[in-house]
């Protein structure tokens, strides 16, 4: 009697587990993101939550349905490098913007989903970069961003 109760819920915590570590959504509410601002030349805001761990790096805005309007992800690299990203999991075009501290040194500009089944793109910039900053598809013209403009931080 005692083995089967154990037994039950032993299959039963196992289920529950296995529900809610497989839905991304419950494991990207999960993680804390920080907000910053990220202030345009000409004075503009624009809302982001950053991207500063390794496993928020990962998740990235894949598994979201889109952006609170007029807000971005910031993500915060401790070196310089060709930080390569992709569209895995995710449901909604971006803009996608390097920065080598605070110049634009890459921007690539209504960057769709991957399409299911396909192996996802790899996006790399042709210089080395230290943040990346996505937001909406559009914005970025929007905003008139272009290489080499210089964007703050307000952390």
């Amino acid at each position: 009697m005692i083995l089967r109760r154990i037994f039950f819920y032993m299959i039963s915590l196992s289920f529950c587990s296995v529900v809610f570590f497989a839905s991304g959504t419950a494991f990207a509410k999960q993680l804390k993101y920080a907000h910053a601002l990220v202030i345009t030349a000409a004075g503009t805001e624009i809302p982001v939550e950053v991207a500063d761990t390794l496993q928020k790096r990962s998740l990235g805005l894949g598994k979201r349905s889109g952006l609170k309007k007029d807000w971005g992800m910031l993500f915060v690299f401790e070196k310089r490098k060709t930080h390569r990203f992709w569209m895995k999991d995710m449901q909604f075009a971006l803009d996608i913007i390097w920065l080598d501290n605070y110049r634009i040194v890459h921007i690539l500009r209504n960057v769709q989903p991957a399409i299911s089944g396909e192996k996802p793109t790899i996006l790399e910039p042709p210089e080395q970069a230290n943040f990346v900053l996505e937001i909406d598809a559009g914005r970025a013209a929007e905003l008139k961003l272009e290489q080499g403009d210089l964007l703050k931080y307000n952390f």
